[in-house]
């Protein structure tokens, strides 16, 4: 059987873009399985700088409150993945806010997420101090770090 050169160029090209169309799609950066924050935090800190003086020192708020806990995790567990394509962003120098999670008061993290507001926004999750990737973001990713903040602090950042 004969085929037209143009019904067989439309053929191979149909061919070409279903295998690009799969290509792209396995190559695109899905969020990690399961939670970023896993379970048994009985305590989270958050940590915000502190500008005094000509120096930067660390302030940090921790939180017991099962129920406080349990909904920052849930926050920080449902942002999306960060816009992972190359760009400039000029105010990424900001200094980070880290919200910390840990099996009680008095333990080291397991898990630290750390938020860089400014420029071109992310959440960068830490477990057992290595970088999960992709980072996290999403276009409320402002309003879900305010909210972490607030249910922490509801009366602001201390003050030096």
């Amino acid at each position: 059987m004969r085929f037209p050169l143009a019904r067989l160029l439309v053929i191979t090209a149909t061919i070409a873009f279903a295998a690009t169309s799969v290509t792209i799609a396995s190559a695109a950066t899905a969020k990690p399985r399961g939670d970023l924050v896993p379970a048994g935090a009985g305590a989270v800190t958050w940590s915000y700088p502190l500008p005094v003086r000509a120096k930067i020192l660390e302030g940090s708020i921790t939180v017991t409150n099962p129920k406080i806990v349990s909904e920052v995790r849930t926050l920080v567990n449902r942002l999306p993945i960060s816009d992972q394509k190359p760009r400039v962003c000029p105010m990424d120098m900001m200094l980070p806010y880290t919200v910390s999670f840990e099996k009680n008061a008095e333990s080291k993290p397991f898990t630290k997420v750390v938020f860089q507001l400014g420029g071109c926004p992310y959440a960068q999750v830490y477990q057992a101090g290595t970088a999960i990737k992709p980072t996290l973001g999403g276009s409320n990713l402002s309003a879900v770090y305010a909210k972490i903040q607030h249910l922490i602090a509801p009366h602001g950042q201390p003050l030096a």
